[in-house]
C-alpha cells in the first residue's frame, strides 16, 4: 500500500508541472495557478511530518500569491468567473493542507468539492468560452473529484 502511495506521489509530482506548463503556454492563468497548487501540494506530500499548522501555512500562501497574481494580471477583469475557480483552488488547497489519516472527512470534503467546483469553472470555459484546452481540467478534475467524494462520503457521521 505504501508502494502505491508513493507512485500516486511521484505521478502527482510529475503530471502536475507538465499540466502546469501547458497552461501557461496557452495562457491560461487560472489553470497555470491551480497546478501551481497542485504541484506545491504534491511537494507537501513528501512531508508527512510537517504539521498541519505548517502545511495550511505553506498552501494558504500559495493561494494568497496564486490571488495576487490573478489580480495584478487583471484576471478577474477579464473572466465574470474567475472568482469560481479561486473558490476551487482555495478548497483544492486546504485538502492538500489536510492530513486524509487525521481528517479523512475533510480531505475528501476540500479536494471533492474543489475539484468539482474547478470542473465547473472548466466546463464554463470549455462549453461556454470555447476553450479547447479547458475539456482537459474538465475530465481530470471529475476523475480527481471521484476518489474524494467517496472518502468523505465513507466519513460522514
Amino acid at each position: 500500500m505504501a508502494e502505491k502511495k508513493f507512485q500516486q506521489k511521484i505521478l502527482f509530482l510529475l503530471g502536475a508541472p507538465i499540466l502546469g506548463i501547458t497552461a501557461y503556454a496557452n495562457q491560461q492563468k487560472m489553470f497555470t495557478t491551480l497546478q501551481l497548487i497542485a504541484t506545491l501540494g504534491a511537494v507537501v506530500a513528501f512531508f508527512p511530518n510537517l504539521s498541519e499548522t505548517i502545511k495550511y501555512s505553506l498552501m494558504i500562501s500559495g493561494v494568497l500569491l496564486a490571488l495576487f497574481y490573478l489580480t495584478k494580471r487583471k484576471y478577474f477583469e477579464q473572466d465574470k468567473w474567475g472568482w469560481l475557480g479561486s473558490i476551487g483552488l482555495i478548497c483544492i488547497a486546504f485538502g492538500f493542507a489536510t492530513d486524509s489519516n487525521l481528517s479523512p472527512f475533510w480531505f475528501g470534503f476540500f479536494l471533492g468539492l474543489g475539484g468539482l467546483i474547478v470542473a465547473a469553472y472548466s466546463a464554463i470555459g470549455f462549453f461556454h468560452y470555447k476553450i479547447k484546452i479547458a475539456l482537459i481540467w474538465l475530465i481530470l478534475n471529475i476523475i480527481f473529484s471521484i476518489k474524494h467524494i467517496l472518502i468523505f462520503l465513507k466519513n460522514l457521521k
